[in-house]
């Protein structure tokens, strides 16, 4: 996916870890309010279907900012 030594693909990988937070942030959001408002059975797919996808944004977030930390090496620490 990502080159490693390419300036584009640098760019694109921090642009991702920037908003994949905010983005975690407003899955956040909407599975809290599908828990607290929408009690009924037939939500039950709707929320667990936001509750992966939170952890998955989650997940990438952490693997993006892994990333970078490997992509800027001991110098760019």
């Amino acid at each position: 996916m990502f080159g490693g030594n390419n300036a584009n693909d640098q760019d694109t990988l921090r642009n991702i870890a920037h908003d994949l937070p905010d983005l975690g942030g407003r899955l956040g959001s909407m599975k809290d309010d599908a828990l607290a408002r929408l009690y009924s059975p037939e939500y039950d797919t709707l929320r667990l279907r936001l509750e992966v996808a939170h952890a998955a944004v989650e997940a990438a977030a952490v693997e993006a900012r892994r990333r970078m930390r490997l992509s800027e090496g001991p110098e760019g620490g």
